[in-house]
């Protein structure tokens, strides 16, 4: 890896448009890697999961290739195998998007700890949800009871906010 280089971290978003981590490589990196995690036990006995994560993969593949950005797909027993072995290499930044389940949430932290402690930038983008949810509150900053002046709220803030540029 260069010292201009951008990893994304692919978990679950195999979207090339309105993908945030991915478009904040692209403007702001000379050389774009994406990075996917291939973890054999979490598929062991789900053929069918397996054979969608493939095709999932080969066809986000393709459709990086047109941006010039390769996706490398690593099988370890665990992400944090993976990552102390990137972690050894040196001047690139990391980015991905969040995955809102607990486990990821709490490794989402843990790994942004160490890549502090070892002053490695790295960036992590809203996942696959219009807003976040601390960012929707009523004029009070208490959060809404009601769904439909929620969503009114909601829906103005995205389209307020418009897309992020970067």
């Amino acid at each position: 890896m260069n010292k201009n280089t951008g990893v994304v971290w692919l978990r679950d978003d195999f979207r090339i448009s309105k993908n945030d981590a991915l478009l904040y490589a692209s403007k702001n990196h000379e050389c774009v890697c994406v990075l996917y995690v291939y973890k054999k036990k979490d598929f062991q006995n789900r053929s069918a999961q397996r054979w969608w994560l493939f095709h999932s993969l080969n066809n986000f593949k393709n459709k990086l290739n047109e941006f010039n950005i390769t996706l490398e797909v690593i099988e370890a027993d665990s992400y944090k195998e993976v990552f102390e072995t990137i972690l050894r290499k040196k001047n690139f930044s990391i980015y991905w998007n969040k995955v809102y389940v607990p486990q990821f949430l709490s490794f989402d932290q843990k790994i942004s700890n160490f890549l502090k402690i070892k002053n490695i930038n790295f960036k992590i983008f809203k996942g696959n949800l219009l807003n976040e949810s601390h960012e929707i509150k009523k004029k009070d900053n208490t959060p809404f009871k009601v769904f439909t002046p929620f969503w009114r709220t909601a829906e103005k803030f995205y389209l307020d906010k418009g897309f992020q540029k970067y």
